[in-house]
């Protein structure tokens, strides 16, 4: 029974409606002290240097070189469709299957020829491991349960047979591994090459990732330690109402309600349980921005007009905008300013925290 996947969370579109009324027609930097006034005053500032966090600092080895190298070969892989043999973990097999619950076979619980890759977890819990180690030919029953969050609530946490039947099992049959193989499937000459740029590549998206997540989780423990005294409760309500209307024009986009649009592409329970989503997204927005003015207050953080040109040339050039029409028509003046300057004040607060180093499953 394949599992029922829940789907996709909200897109944070709260990044994409920040239009706000202020800031238009400033200079960057007299606009950028302006905000830093205004913000700074609604917060009580903790303890925000020395901070300690879980330094996450990723180490890139030799199997993890190798699985990219297997990547690689599987591509090339040739693939044959066999009768014979035992089904062992990570092979693909093409299975009927009939499900029962006390004997009676359920709706959507059978199929014939389903093509299932062993171990990749697409079937709930217990099936695909109870195939490992069956002939080709064979036809067996096997015990599982479903999960008590399983997404048919008639399926959940019930007990079921399925009984199996193995059709085939593909084999594949992989190139050799070489310099010439190398130089002609890739754009290097060799092995040592390939695997040289395959670590590259690895170490610099892992030292991206891990900056990414230590400043992550500086901020959220600075922002723990502070107090956000007041709301500008009239900016808050109008990004809130600026992005509930832009999904809703989405919805009518596609001829749906709200509700039926939020539930059927994004997953929420109702339209109202998108909204309160929406109200955390803009809170959690606001305090950052309060907290990392005051930040920039109390430290005489500031940014100038070239900076703010700079960054936000970055901006438009990451997302592949070239009119600047375009790129006002989602961002402001006090947006790029904001952006510019909490990229600084983040930078500091990293420079001055304490790091205790973490592992991989804290950056889960």
């Amino acid at each position: 029974m394949k599992k029922n996947l829940k789907k996709l969370s909200l897109v944070f579109l709260v990044a994409t409606s920040l239009v706000l009324t202020t800031g238009c027609g400033k200079k960057g930097e007299k606009l950028a002290s302006n905000m830093v006034d205004k913000y700074s005053a609604y917060c009580t500032l903790g303890e925000y240097k020395g901070v300690e966090y879980n330094e996450m600092k990723t180490e890139i080895t030799d199997a993890d070189v190798q699985y990219q190298v297997d990547m690689l070969l599987d591509a090339y892989a040739t693939s044959e469709e066999v009768t014979t043999g035992v089904a062992n973990d990570g092979d693909t097999v093409n299975i009927d299957f009939v499900g029962t619950l006390d004997g009676v076979e359920f709706d959507g619980g059978s199929y014939a020829g389903w093509e299932l890759e062993l171990g990749s977890g697409q079937m709930i819990p217990g099936f695909e491991e109870q195939i490992v180690g069956h002939s080709v030919g064979e036809r067996f029953d096997i015990n599982v349960t479903f999960p008590e969050d399983y997404g048919e609530a008639s399926l959940a946490g019930q007990e079921a047979v399925f009984t199996i039947t193995i059709n085939s099992k593909v084999e594949k049959t992989y190139p050799e591994y070489n310099d010439a193989f190398v130089a002609a499937n890739t754009d290097y000459d060799t092995v040592a090459a390939y695997e040289e740029y395959i670590l590259t590549t690895l170490t610099e998206n892992a030292t991206s990732t891990d900056e990414d997540y230590n400043k992550t989780a500086v901020v959220t423990a600075v922002i723990n330690a502070s107090t956000v005294n007041e709301y500008p409760q009239k900016e808050m309500q109008q990004l809130i109402d600026d992005t509930v209307a832009q999904v809703e024009s989405e919805a009518i986009s596609y001829n749906y309600s709200l509700n039926d649009f939020v539930v059927a592409y994004y997953g929420f329970e109702s339209s109202d349980a998108f909204k309160e989503e929406v109200s955390n997204l803009v809170k959690d927005f606001f305090t950052e921005k309060i907290v990392m003015c005051a930040i920039a207050k109390a430290e005489n953080i500031t940014v100038n007009d070239k900076e703010i040109a700079d960054f936000k040339a970055e901006m438009m050039e990451s997302m592949g905008i070239t009119d600047e029409k375009v790129f006002a028509e989602t961002y402001t003046d006090e947006d790029v300013a904001y952006y510019a300057l909490s990229e600084k004040v983040v930078d500091f607060l990293v420079e001055n925290a304490t790091p205790v180093q973490a592992t991989a499953t804290d950056a889960q």
